[in-house]
């Protein structure tokens, strides 16, 4: 009786289960079983090689054997037909020719992508080549396109970097010469992804933002999820995780529509590292565990050691060594199966890390050697880099100096040479960029004034022209048109003086900066030179993003305060410090707040306050709620604004900063229809001397929509 009213009680929960579990597995079936039936029927070859293709497609997404069966059953009776004596082929038709060479082409393509997906690598080449070879014989340019990309997709997972990327612009030009757009997307993704893996992140987002704009054109959701992904990935390796996980989170959201179980478990693996990164580990093998789970059950290999080496990263860096150890060792197996040279030098690395860390440096050491190695042979350079770090590391620890000296050396020459080849060419770019959108903004702003006269002019030769009736209300309308015109035009104008206002940025403290960072250069100091030169550029960066945003992400405004603050400081050679408080009521992932409100005044401080004083200054900067408002000030010990103005009489200096942010806050405040106020207050001690100032900014308080 008991089991009986359980299985009432249950009966919606077993409904549910059975439409979205059952029901599509039976539905596939009755495919499968539909086609076998005809397949039975068929008595010519050319129409059971159709069939069985279209059995073989029925598990495009998995479990990879399957497919494979049915397209290597399809390969019978091609191979039959070229098998045939040369008297009889010879008979045959030149277009059921070229019929049976294009079944044979996309037999042995799909197989080779499947093998790939096995993470059997070596087969999946062999499988390729023999397709290229197919498609030359056609002289079929879009088949042999195809192609090298599924030749440089296996080679970039092998770690193999020049390799990959020949056979991926080889697919780049026939793709462009044959006009096909979406293949040419394609191209333009996988050449994207190993530009990533060499270093070249300018090059790998311009090609993955191509690609992705063709996709997203098309509609396609596989391949926008695909370029999501892999924009994704860009921001991750520069340390944007925040802009990663989104994008992650969409490309996601994407793959579940179209049940694309590959890129599922490649967004799942994806967003575990963001989570790992951030210390959440619990969270993030949840993630993990989710993509394993996919990859058995689809029998998906090529990303299975990417997952048992993100879950060994996760333990190492949580502590449990051991546990570390154990995916790691699962990770190797299967890259050396695939002979994936990229992921057996990042584990051989991780491996040497902890036994470095466990003060066992001589297994440490061969490790570290190994993994060297091995990128030497794929121009592997983070990973060379990172195998010097350690061998060094690992011989200071056997007592071996001038070996750990040497390889440090080497490390530190390889690191220059990623960074100036990069870095530098990227901080050029983005200056150029940031000129051109100046020009842009200013060339707009006159544009629109223009507009505006002819405008004016228009109205009133339409209001000359008119007479009696029509004169009085040609004046009515055109007076209402114009009014409203010029409404419309002062709003923009002041939205266009907005961004050139938030966009400006002091050129002596660039070339100051620039200045500073090279006399670290020319002090053989070339790991504090890069330290510093990254942050410059990611400031020039997060300067150029806000220009276009009334509003930003309060976390992002404190990044830059932060980089801003660190590189005057070296200007001025540690003359001062500084604090950034934020209150524990504020979470500045959600607060947003007008960029670059508080630098003007910050520069103001430490132009004519803090660099006349004669000991050190300290700037604070602060942010709390009061009420529904957000209230941030910077308080500074300098001389005081009096004596800073009699200071600077001789050189007539007049600093528009607080007239500019007054009016700033004015726009805003009428824009929002909510009170934006800035106040200044003259510090003194108590004997009345001037001691600083006191800069007091308050806004309503605005959470992110």
């Amino acid at each position: 009786m008991n089991a009986t009213v359980k299985i009432f009680k249950n009966l919606p929960l077993l409904i549910f289960m059975w439409f979205f579990f059952y029901s599509p597995f039976l539905k596939a079936n009755e495919q499968t079983d539909s086609l076998q039936k005809i397949l039975q029927k068929a008595t010519i070859d050319s129409v059971k090689i159709k069939i069985l293709f279209e059995l073989g497609n029925l598990y495009i997404d998995g479990p990879s054997d399957s497919l494979i069966y049915y397209y290597q059953l399809a390969l019978e009776p091609i191979l039959k037909f070229f098998n045939k004596p040369p008297e009889t082929r010879n008979k045959e038709d030149e277009k059921v020719v070229l019929t049976y060479k294009q079944f044979h082409f996309r037999a042995l393509n799909e197989i080779g992508i499947e093998k790939f997906y096995l993470g059997q690598y070596n087969e999946s080449l062999n499988f390729a080549f023999a397709a290229l070879k197919v498609a030359e014989e056609i002289k079929d340019e879009g088949l042999i396109s195809e192609c090298c990309g599924s030749i440089g997709i296996v080679y970039k997972n092998q770690g193999k970097y020049p390799e990959a990327l020949e056979y991926y612009e080889r697919a780049l030009n026939l793709a462009i010469e044959i006009q096909d757009t979406a293949w040419i997307a394609a191209c333009y993704a996988n050449a994207g992804n190993v530009y990533r893996r060499l270093g070249n992140f300018t090059k790998a987002l311009d090609y993955h933002l191509k690609a992705y704009q063709v996709f997203e054109k098309s509609g396609e959701e596989r391949r926008m999820a695909i370029g999501l992904m892999n924009i994704g990935n860009l921001y991750e390796d520069q340390k944007d995780n925040n802009l990663a996980l989104e994008y992650y989170s969409r490309a996601l959201k994407m793959s579940y529509n179209t049940e694309d179980h590959k890129r599922i478990a490649e967004c799942l693996l994806n967003i575990g590292n963001i989570y790992s990164g951030r210390g959440n580990y619990s969270i993030a093998r949840e993630y993990y565990e989710k993509s394993l789970k996919i990859h058995n059950e689809q029998g998906f290999i090529y990303t299975l050691d990417d997952c048992y080496r993100s879950i060994g990263n996760s333990f190492e860096t949580e502590g449990n060594s051991d546990k570390a150890l154990e995916y790691f060792d699962k990770a190797l197996e299967l890259a050396e199966k695939e002979d994936d040279k990229s992921t057996l030098s990042e584990v051989n690395g991780s491996i040497a890390s902890i036994y470095i860390r466990k003060k066992e440096f001589k297994k440490g050491y061969e490790f570290a050697l190994n993994s060297l190695n091995i990128a030497k042979k794929s121009s592997d350079l983070n990973n060379i880099k990172n195998a010097f770090a350690l061998l060094s590391e690992a011989l200071e620890g056997l007592n071996d100096t001038k070996g750990s000296l040497e390889y440090f050396k080497q490390f530190s020459s390889i690191k220059d040479s990623l960074f100036n080849s990069e870095k530098y060419r990227s901080i050029k770019e983005i200056e150029a960029k940031y000129e051109l959108e100046k020009k842009e903004q200013q060339l707009a702003l006159l544009t629109e004034k223009n507009q505006v006269q002819l405008l004016i002019i228009s109205r009133r030769n339409r209001v000359m022209i008119a007479s009696g009736i029509a004169i009085i209300l040609i004046i009515l309308i055109g007076y209402i048109l114009i009014r409203n015109s010029r409404l419309k035009s002062r709003h923009q104008a002041i939205e266009l003086e907005q961004k050139l206002l938030r966009s400006q940025m002091n050129p002596h403290f660039i070339f100051n900066s620039l200045i500073a960072i090279q006399s670290y250069i020319y002090k053989k100091d070339p790991v504090q030179a890069g330290d510093f030169l990254a942050k410059f550029a990611d400031l020039i960066r997060i300067t150029l993003e806000n220009s276009r945003s009334e509003f930003v992400l309060l976390e992002k405004e404190i990044r830059m305060l932060q980089y801003y603050l660190d590189l005057q400081s070296l200007r001025f050679e540690y003359k001062f410090d500084y604090t950034i408080k934020l209150d524990e009521a504020i979470d500045a992932q959600s607060v947003k707040v007008p960029p670059m409100l508080a630098q003007p005044f910050i520069e103001n401080a430490i132009e004519h306050g803090l660099r006349l004083k004669q000991d050190d200054g300290l700037i604070s900067i602060k942010y709390h709620k009061e009420n529904t408002h957000l209230v941030f000030t910077v308080e500074d010990n300098g001389i005081g604004r009096e004596k800073a103005r009699e200071l600077e009489i001789s050189k007539q200096h007049k600093s528009m900063a607080t007239s500019i942010t007054r009016e700033r806050l004015e726009i805003l405040g009428k824009s929002h229809k909510q009170k934006f106020s800035l106040e200044l207050t003259d510090l003194t001690d108590k004997s009345g001397t001037p001691c600083g100032t006191l800069v007091k900014f308050e806004m309503p308080f605005k959470d992110v929509i």
